[in-house]
């Protein structure tokens, strides 16, 4: 029987609730992350914890528990469900509602986890990439939410849906000086005359635990980054690109609205810093990760 996480408490799922008022439910407010553990071990669990803390300042919605005991709670549970290798949901909830309808919370917030075992891409979509498509719909600069991780995700769904029924894997949005962003829950990035590049984060987009630790493995590769607009033109000229995320690391891209990027299969600066990220994370873990050549 799958277990959760509920305000500090490991239950059996049928036994976890929460109140049908909770503003989650009734307005959308709420906080999560997702975590990936190796063999029991996390990659960068605190990072994810100081993102979840700035969303919520971002909210102006306070969690009163300690990182540690989060922590603690998260390994007790895929323990609890046997699955070592697990997508970790952490969601903080804005607390049941007064009625009324604003911002303000008069009740304590809820803090649930779940753990289920990793699904991460078939190994084909590695050896030879994924298609993404780009949004229909513009992300409007001076919006709040795409800097901050919300579950406000309708919009996101329905690019995603977009992309799968195209055919394609993920949906690129971009704003409206039509310059690409992000995936739906990915970071991407471009090769473009030999630099990485990637959108800056004063743009309209979250700033991605996993997208960060790629950067940094560029750098220590001595491949030469640039945190900038990335403009669709010059995303076509690109010759390569990926997606990055904590559940797929990183998953090269084979096409983007159909043209093909590059020479249509993962490049060598993909393999250069995709192995170099899966030792990052043995490194930080302690997990010996074997490597993932297409």
């Amino acid at each position: 029987m799958a277990h959760l996480y509920l305000n500090g408490r490991i239950l059996p799922e049928a036994e976890a609730t929460v109140s049908a008022n909770d503003r989650a439910i009734l307005f959308g407010d709420a906080a999560y992350e997702t975590m990936r553990s190796y063999a029991g071990r996390f990659f960068r669990f605190p990072e994810h914890l100081r993102r979840l803390r700035d969303t919520l300042r971002g909210m102006d919605l306070d969690l009163p528990v300690i990182d540690a005991a989060i922590t603690e709670g998260a390994a007790n549970l895929i323990e609890a469900n046997g699955v070592p290798d697990a997508r970790v949901r952490l969601t903080v909830t804005g607390g049941v509602s007064d009625g009324s309808i604003r911002l303000r919370r008069s009740h304590p917030p809820s803090l649930i986890m779940t753990a289920t075992p990793l699904v991460p891409p078939p190994l084909e979509a590695y050896r030879h990439g994924v298609d993404v498509l780009l949004s229909p719909w513009r992300v409007h600069t001076d919006s709040p939410l795409p800097r901050i991780k919300t579950v406000n995700r309708l919009m996101h769904l329905m690019a995603k849906e977009a992309a799968i029924g195209a055919g394609a894997w993920e949906t690129l949005f971009t704003d409206e000086a039509d310059d690409i962003l992000e995936g739906t829950a990915t970071n991407v990035f471009f090769v473009i005359e030999g630099v990485l590049r990637t959108g800056s984060l004063d743009q309209p987009l979250l700033a991605g635990v996993t997208r960060d630790a790629v950067l940094e493995t560029a750098r220590r590769g001595d491949v030469p980054v640039r945190e900038d607009r990335v403009p669709v033109a010059e995303a076509r000229e690109a010759t390569e690109a990926f997606l990055s995320s904590t559940t797929i690391e990183l998953l090269p891209i084979r096409r983007v609205d159909g043209e093909v990027v590059g020479a249509g299969k993962p490049g060598p600066v993909w393999r250069r810093l995709h192995a170099g990220y899966r030792r990052l994370v043995s490194e930080e873990t302690g997990i010996a990760l074997p490597g993932l050549e297409p």
